[in-house]
């Protein structure tokens, strides 16, 4: 059998495909000649208010984590939420100086529950990430890897430097994000079961998070034959 190391390594590698294939949207749509200041803050909000999201779920992972929980994973994911409020702010004030003023953060979180986005957060409870250790483990180490991607492809792609310097940190940290679940899944994936278990909901994670990268961003001139080659889809 695969050992735990092994089927993460391997899973890492297979993730690679979905996080060039984003990037390759993510490029083409801020070299888009139709990405408006207007386009722009509502793109960032969207991003915002995802951020935003991981950082309640994550708490909520947090505080009801058990007594006997490991204390390493207990400071990461504490540091994962912390990280994930520092993103909102951070988002937040990138929006505010493409506006030049203060962002009424209620309104916006609001408007984007009226006629929300796509957001990678979604999944946390799409895939009861909240009752399944491994769906939390695959959210972090795809998700989280993906948004690492992303969010460094942002930050070479948009020339203002202020929001370039901010989303290459996010960028930085979200790789970390995606660390920790590579950790917790060489823990827990150490049996057939779980393997399998991890797989099918691997496999559903990046078709759901390949169509959220197209519905943010576009669809980029073959990204989709990418991730149809690289998974069989």
């Amino acid at each position: 059998m695969t050992t735990s190391t092994q089927f993460v390594e391997q899973l890492q590698k297979d993730n690679e495909a979905l996080f060039e294939a984003s990037k390759m949207n993510v490029k083409a749509y801020f070299e888009s000649k139709d990405n408006s200041p207007e386009a722009l803050v509502e793109h960032f909000i969207g991003r915002m208010v995802n951020e935003r999201m991981n950082m309640v779920e994550i708490s909520n992972q947090v505080a009801n984590m058990p007594a006997d929980a490991d204390p390493i994973e207990l400071q990461n994911l504490s540091k994962q939420a912390m990280d994930e409020a520092i993103h909102f702010r951070m988002v937040k004030e990138c929006i505010e100086k493409i506006t030049g003023e203060e962002l009424d953060v209620a309104k916006a979180i609001a408007d984007e529950a009226a006629k929300p986005t796509a957001k990678g957060a979604d999944l946390l409870a799409a895939y009861e990430a909240s009752e399944d250790e491994a769906a939390l483990a695959v959210y972090q180490i795809v998700a989280e890897g993906r948004a690492a991607a992303v969010w460094s492809q942002m930050a070479e792609t948009i020339e203002d430097e202020f929001i370039s310097k901010s989303y290459a940190k996010i960028a930085k940290d979200e790789g970390f994000h995606s660390t920790i679940g590579a950790m917790k899944l060489e823990k827990i994936a150490t049996d057939e079961a779980t393997q399998a278990h991890v797989l099918e909901i691997v496999d559903g994670m990046r078709k759901d998070l390949f169509d959220v990268s197209c519905k943010n961003t576009m669809e980029a001139k073959g990204s989709r034959e990418l991730v149809n080659e690289a998974y069989g889809w």
